[in-house]
């Protein structure tokens, strides 16, 4: 397996990628190629973004997924100069620092390489390969749809020459038909360790994307009380996204019925903008969050525990909503003189609750097929 770089029965939590398991590999000795359609592998071997459910992932004779070696570090490193492509490094975890810091010296030598030619910049590009050589990453990244990748012909021939001794993999180029305008963005450096610190950081890497909720795996694995506290933790802020949005929707589909009887009627209109944009906001926030609730098999105890804790901080938001509602009519002189009880006010309050404590229920098996529509017409 040495040189290597495999995935085995796969199950990726990110964007795009399927809702089953998957399985490839790729090594040196020719130039392994992605077609654009499964650009989801590609993106998963950058490691930014990305997170496993289950199965193996290899790299070189090491397994990073699940944690098992805990002298290995990984590193990742972005070059952007004439052309653009990743490379990632393992090296032992005692040597890492030195080891980026070296690679990183040696590329820069060649910064000071003229441009002004294609003559010049077919020259900078062997030289970096050259370098890459000495340098032997386990696997490279280029992406042939960036800018400076496209149609560059001496990028393709280093690319195949160095094939033969690194890992080599390429995105192919998006159908003619379909280009878009959009760049792969690298980070600088991207670190994540190998051994007992792996599986939370290559898990917890998926804030961006759809994939909004972080779930720790160990916790997991340790019982489902475990798995529940840590993902309150790991995802505290964007539970809390949701304690705003129902606090508004409870106190002022409580206080509107009420404004409408009293000289202040325009305060309605407000109150009543907020409970819109208020409802926008949780509905939208609990479409991004629910993503992984479509592999129910596979995300039982994850999809209970969100749910649990989504209720929890919906029924506080609730409740806050009407501590609210109570000091505005005792401290609110007009509201203070109305008679009679607020039926409408009640009513459309446990409306709302009902709607925003089973939103997860309904709204990504609602929105999805609109979105796969708007995605298809594109």
């Amino acid at each position: 397996m040495l040189n290597m770089v495999e995935l085995k029965e796969g199950l990726m939590l990110s964007k795009g990628a399927p809702k089953e398991s998957i399985s490839f590999s790729f090594e040196k000795g020719s130039l392994n190629k992605i077609p654009y359609s499964q650009k989801y592998i590609f993106n998963f071997l950058k490691l930014k973004d990305q997170a496993l459910d289950k199965g193996e992932f290899f790299i070189e004779d090491y397994k990073i997924y699940p944690e098992e070696n805990s002298e290995k570090s990984l590193f990742v490193l972005a070059v952007n100069s004439v052309v653009k492509f990743l490379m990632c490094f393992l090296v032992n975890k005692d040597e890492k620092k030195e080891k980026v810091q070296f690679v990183q010296s040696e590329l820069i030598t060649l910064r000071e390489m003229p441009t002004t030619s294609d003559f010049e910049k077919n020259a900078k590009i062997a030289a970096i390969f050259d370098k890459i050589l000495e340098l032997s990453p386990s696997y490279l990244l280029a992406d042939l749809n960036e800018e400076e990748n496209r149609f560059n012909n001496e990028l393709d021939h280093q690319l195949t020459r160095i094939s033969d001794q690194i890992n080599t993999i390429v995105l192919e180029e998006k159908p003619i038909d379909a280009i878009e305008n959009n760049k792969v963005e690298y980070d600088e450096i991207i670190d994540l360790s190998i051994g007992q610190n792996t599986t939370s950081q290559y898990i917890k890497v998926q804030k961006q994307g759809e994939d909004f909720i972080i779930f720790d795996e160990k916790n997991g694995k340790k019982g489902f009380g475990r798995l529940l506290i840590s993902t309150f933790k790991n995802n505290l802020m964007v539970f809390m996204s949701f304690l705003i949005p129902t606090l508004g929707i409870i106190a002022f589909s409580l206080l509107t019925p009420l404004y409408l009887k009293t000289e202040n009627k325009f305060l309605a209109i407000p109150f009543i903008i907020t409970i819109v944009i208020c409802l926008f906001l949780y509905l939208l926030m609990t479409y991004k969050c629910t993503d992984f609730t479509l592999n129910y098999k596979q995300n039982k105890d994850k999809i209970l525990s969100y749910f649990i804790i989504n209720s929890i901080v919906a029924a506080v938001g609730g409740g806050l909503g009407i501590v609210i509602y109570i000091l505005f009519k005792n401290f609110d002189n007009d509201l203070k003189a109305l008679e009679g009880n607020n039926g409408i006010g009640i009513i459309l309050a446990i409306v709302f609750a009902l709607i925003l404590l089973t939103a997860n229920l309904y709204v990504r098996p609602l929105i999805n097929p609109i979105v796969d529509k708007i995605k298809k017409k594109k």
